[in-house]
């Protein structure tokens, strides 16, 4: 007892991580399938809460336990018996890092001991482990450290960093590929990435045909290999991607902040394909060390093997050239090797084409290595394009002298040579490569464009996507602009207006221009806010002295934001205190340098005097009078009135070497005089040395810089323009710099140590089969991409994002999601499945990423596999629905699903039908209804396609058994207040704490994995409450109804909360009221500056307008028809109402 006491205590006060494996007691051995993961750690992605997305990582092992025999007495045990005497609970089990299925277990033998004489279990043990030990048995031992490691998550994260130069080579073993000599693979992202990467075949390319010719929905974004996402995930996220080919997002590269190797393997890292384009870039380090590896080792036999070597030598360790250079081997290179050889001796690229060199070209050593190359084929298939080469036939091929024009010199390394190939002519190449059949019934199809003078067909999506496929490039001709206009593709491009192209909506915002306007500093396709600025009519920039838009014809007549503005105020809100002269004479600049000492009175600018250099007060008559009274001509901002269209451009002015000159602030005060008569250095107080940044611009105010220094700085420094103005409230406060953290922030935290880690994206761990005598194996935790005792091997899977929605009713609903892969068998085996709960006010933005994985190594492709979604209200179990996505596309090895699921509501109810074959169940159709889908529900006991497979359910009896997974285990939806994978173990989290989690009468839900919070729960509020812990009152608006209101039985509610500089923010609300009621109670929880309500009609009326919003306030308000706000029409004649709106301003 006393020893157990000392344990409990030690367990207390060392607060080491929880850990907790998963599926300990899952495999039975007898099986003929031996490809479960089993031993189970799971940890989240990233614990960031800015995050959308939410995704849990099981690090698994793949090998069976008989492959361990274990022997381990180092650690105290257990039996069960001993426990229950000593009134341990299941929960102090959890708490002790033991197995959830061994503490679930625990709990079952508690609940039976007060009614069953069943003594079975007694026995059983428990195995007391400290870290670094932890299983079963304690036979697995991790690096752990404690000043480092506060959570599992800290632990993994130390350990997922992959050497830059693995030797692991990483395959996917289940096509039929030669992808070259070992340790030269395939990788499951080669296929369908649009390139012939066998060699002997198009195996890799084959049935790629099927995503060419894919449609997708109205509501879809079509990514550029075909598959289809939801149109609202486009550009939503940059850390993940939702197409496979990285289409849907700006092409934020995670290889240049933090590599992909230091993170775990998540959606974002490992869920996409290599590709090579002009705006998508691969990194060096993608691209594996084994590939090339094992491509540059077939040696030409023309060589000798002295040659070979000394060749090898000048490469260098790693295939980056060495240093200092070798000149023995370079001397043994000269005088052994041929005048021209292949290297490597096999196929690099598109599965024919090789790399050939000439020894004299090769030289010198090493600025000229490998820098002019020889491409080599025997085909006529790329004639056309070296058609302007010179041609050397060398070993019955056909060589082109090329040389690329990228420097390769600071990679200076084969894997540089080869990025630069696939990324350059190897890019160009491809569009003549026939990757398929390209028969009759295919290139028929009304999908599919013919290329020209070419057996090639290409989606029609491909046309005027900025990127050739067709050998002849005709398919990028403007000429094709109406064969675009006329079908469904024009919904996947964007039109530059004023430039006059289609691009592809990949290339819009990507950081490169494809529509650059003439004379101008900005690209159409890249700076929108710009160019919503330039076509549209801005009030908040009418009449400011600059032209904005672009002129628009009214009457005969050009027109802009600058057209007759006499009778409109230069001086306004959005002008005032801008920085910028927009009168004539400044006078919208008064009084807004507060920094100052010295009080002008409100008609007098801030001047410094060329005579004495100090500030003085300038009558606004001598602003803008051709006289200069200013150092730097500061009250004469005219003579440098230089405006782009994304800056205000520097005004300091002097004469250098007699021309007249506007310089910026980064050439004040920088110890070199560069105006004539020193204006840029003699009114400067304060020197930098060379260790400092030279410049006013650069320096922080010390109280060594003058008033004058200043206050030139200032005026001479470069100022942003803001393409749009938002509207604000008078006397509105301005607002604190709030913005969202961005990548920056979420890349910079803590990045581990090294370790050498013998597990490709896994997870090391020693594996103690003997503690006495000391034996030990390395074994690796693999995560769900991978498996194979060093993770070596890529998986087949289905890579599942998914956001719910769900309907007003269920908002505050709390619901058990559970995540099914299933086959078409009349076993209708569910192979895996993921589980978490939802709640709409708390998750309705997330995205829940989920990898599933088949249950036999390769998938059956005599079989078809389809995500089934079981939805129910987690606190009455309650049935809601169920959803079906098919897992189309067989051939591919990672299938990635996006899609938005659609909670039904709480009144509709489910439809049934009629299925004489679900003898134990009913049939139920799919409330998302593909294509009419039905499935039977079995009743519990039952399961099967058809419910004729009996089973035995271990699911806790105040639980739901919904199914049997492969593992031969149920399927269980746990109440609210319990967990485990039977819903044996008790969540006491809302009862031990009720005072101090939820006010208000809030109800407390405990958080599932999933759940990224500060709490352990989350609290659902009653109306009228907000808050983590319902702590804040919601503002409540009563309104009522005058007599002469026309009231309709649907009224919208708008609210738009005013952000300083920034979009206003609408948010909408839907109320109904019945005939008989004159009023309404609106709660309203978000900060908000004005209220409108709508009716029928569009007939608006203003209710609130606040400068300051408060939060917790009750108002009330008599709605009148004086609140209504008028058309047009009822505040001006026909003739003005008629009138383009450029005009009517």
């Amino acid at each position: 007892m006393k020893y157990l006491f000392n344990i409990i205590f030690l367990h207390f006060i060392l607060a080491e991580p929880k850990i907790n494996l998963h599926y300990t007691n899952w495999i039975n051995e007898n099986d003929s399938n031996n490809v479960l993961k089993h031993d189970c750690l799971r940890i989240p992605v990233s614990i960031d809460k800015t995050r959308i997305s939410r995704e849990i990582i099981s690090y698994c092992m793949d090998e069976l336990p008989s492959k361990f025999p274990i022997e381990n007495d180092k650690f105290p045990k257990f039996t069960f018996a001993e426990l229950s005497k000593r009134k341990i609970t299941s929960q102090q089990l959890y708490l002790w890092s033991a197995p959830i299925d061994l503490v679930e277990l625990y709990q079952f033998y508690l609940n039976q001991l007060p009614t069953s004489n069943d003594k079975s279990l007694e026995t059983q043990l428990f195995y007391n482990c400290t870290l670094p030990m932890f299983g079963p048995m304690c036979q697995y031992e991790i690096d752990y450290n404690p000043h480092l490691d506060s959570t599992l998550y800290d632990i993994i994260r130390r350990h997922s960093r992959v050497p830059l130069h693995s030797e692991i080579p990483v395959c996917y073993v289940y096509l039929q590929c030669n992808r070259g000599p070992y340790p030269a693979c395939l990788s499951w992202q080669e296929i369908c990435d649009g390139r012939l990467d066998c060699v002997d075949g198009k195996f890799d390319e084959e049935h790629c045909w099927q995503l060419e010719i894919n449609e997708c929905n109205d509501d879809e974004f079509r990514c550029t290999n075909g598959q289809c996402i939801p149109k609202s995930f486009y550009r939503d996220d940059p850390y993940t991607y939702d197409c496979l080919d990285t289409s849907d997002e700006v092409q934020f590269s995670l290889t240049k902040d933090v590599p992909c190797s230091t993170l775990v393997p998540s959606f974002g890292c490992e869920e996409k394909v290599r590709l090579y384009s002009e705006s998508h870039k691969v990194s060096v380090l993608e691209i594996p060390t084994t590939l090339i590896k094992g491509l540059y080792s077939v040696k030409d036999d023309s060589i000798s093997e002295q040659c070979w070597l000394a060749f090898n030598c000048l490469i260098g360790e790693n295939f980056r050239f060495p240093f200092p250079i070798p000149k023995q081997c370079l001397e043994i290179f000269q005088k052994t090797c041929p005048d021209m050889f292949f290297f490597p001796n096999t196929p690099m690229f598109l599965g024919e084409i090789y790399l050939a060199y000439r020894k004299d070209e090769l030289l010198p050593y090493p600025l000229g290595f490998l820098k002019i190359h020889y491409i080599c084929y025997n085909s006529s298939r790329y004639d056309e394009y070296f058609i302007r080469y010179r041609m050397v036939l060398f070993k019955n091929k056909k060589c082109f002298r090329f040389a690329p024009i990228t420097n390769l010199f600071p990679t200076f390394s084969l894997p540089g040579v080869y990025n630069s190939f696939m990324g350059g002519i190897i890019n160009e190449l491809k569009r003549y490569t026939l990757l398929f059949d390209y028969n009759r019934a295919l290139c028929n199809r009304s999908q599919m464009y013919q290329c020209q003078n070419s057996s090639k067909c290409i989606s029609e999506y491909r046309i005027l996507d900025s990127e050739a496929n067709c050998p002849y490039q005709d398919d990028e001709r403007l000429t094709l602009l109406e064969h675009i206009g006329s079908t469904e593709v024009r919904k996947q491009r964007y039109k530059c207006e004023i430039y006059n192209i289609y691009i592809s909506l990949v290339n819009v915002g990507d950081g490169f221009c494809n529509c650059r306007i003439t004379g101008t500093d900005w690209c159409e396709d890249e700076d929108l806010l710009i160019l919503h600025a330039v076509k549209n009519i801005s009030f908040q920039y009418i009449c400011d002295s600059f032209t904005n838009m672009i002129p628009i014809i009214v009457e005969g007549k050009n027109n802009t934001d600058e057209t007759e503005c006499e009778q409109w105020s230069c001086n306004n809100i959005y002008t005032h205190c801008d920085g910028v002269w927009n009168c004539p004479r400044g006078e919208d600049e008064f009084d807004c340098d507060l920094s100052s000492k010295l009080n002008c009175s409100s008609d007098h600018h801030l001047c410094v005097s060329p005579d004495i250099i100090e500030l003085t007060c300038l009558p606004v008559e001598k602003g803008n009078d051709g006289n200069i009274d200013c150092l730097g001509a500061t009250d004469e901002p005219m003579l440098c009135r230089q405006i782009g269209y994304m800056m205000y451009l520097g005004e300091f002015y002097c004469l250098v070497k007699g021309q007249a000159l506007c310089i910026s602030s980064d050439l004040l005060c920088d110890d070199h005089i560069l105006c004539d008569h020193a204006e840029d250095e003699r009114f400067c107080t304060s020197r930098h040395n060379s260790s400092q940044i030279s410049g006013t611009s650069h320096s922080n105010y010390s109280p060594l810089n003058s008033d004058a220094e200043k206050f030139l700085y200032k005026a001479a420094k470069r100022k942003p323009k803001r393409p749009t103005k938002y509207f604000s409230l008078v006397g509105m406060p301005k607002a604190a710099n709030n913005k969202t953290k961005g990548i920056s922030d979420a890349m910079t935290r803590r990045i581990f140590q090294l370790h050498q880690n013998n597990c490709h994206r896994g997870f090391p761990v020693y594996t103690w089969l003997n503690s006495k005598n000391l034996l030990k194996n390395e074994t690796c935790f693999c995560p769900p991409n991978y498996y194979g005792d060093q993770c070596q091997y890529e998986n087949q899977r289905v890579s599942l994002t998914i956001q719910f929605r769900a309907l007003s009713d269920s908002w505050s609903t709390l619901f058990a999601i559970i995540i099914l892969l299933i086959d078409d068998s009349d076993e209708r085996i569910i192979h895996s499945y993921e589980q978490f709960t939802y709640l709409s006010t708390r998750d309705c933005k997330t995205k829940f990423n989920s990898y599933l994985l088949y249950s036999t190594h390769p998938k059956n492709h005599t079989k078809n596999y389809a995500i089934h979604i079981d939805i129910y209200e987690k606190v009455t179990l309650i049935y809601r629905g169920s959803l079906l996505y098919p897992v189309t596309f067989s051939f591919l090895p990672v299938n990635r699903l996006v899609h938005i699921g659609i909670i039904p509501r709480s009144t509709e109810n489910f439809e049934t039908c009629s299925m004489p074959q679900c003898v134990h169940g009913k049939c139920i159709r799919y409330s998302n209804n593909p294509q009419n889908a039905v499935f039977c529900q079995c009743n519990q006991g039952w399961s099967g396609r058809y419910c004729t497979t009996p089973h035995t359910s271990i699911c806790s009896p105040d639980s739901k058994s919904i199914d049997l997974s492969v593992y031969n285990r149920s399927v269980c939806v746990c109440p609210i207040n319990k967990f485990g994978y039977r819903c044996l173990l008790p969540d006491t989290i809302c009862q031990m704490n009720n005072s101090l989690t939820c006010y208000n009468g809030g109800q407390c839900i405990p958080n599932d994995e999933y759940v990224i919070s500060n709490h352990t729960f989350t609290c659902i509020c009653p109306k009228g409450y907000i808050g983590d812990q319902c702590e804040i009152g919601e503002n409540k608006i009563i309104l009522s109804f005058g007599k002469k209101i026309a009231l309709s039985q649907s009224i919208f509610i708008h609210f738009l909360q005013v952000i300083d500089d920034l979009k206003p923010l609408r948010m909408t609300t839907f109320r109904t009221i019945s005939l008989v009621e004159n009023s309404i109670t609106v709660y309203w929880s978000q900060p908000f500056h004005l209220m409108f309500i709508e009716f029928f009609k569009s007939n608006y009326y203003l209710i609130v307008t606040e400068t300051n919003f408060q939060q917790s306030i009750t108002t009330t308000k008599m709605v009148n028809p004086s609140d209504r706000c008028q058309y047009i029409s009822e505040l001006f004649n026909k003739t003005f109402a008629k009138m383009h709106p450029i005009r009517r301003i």
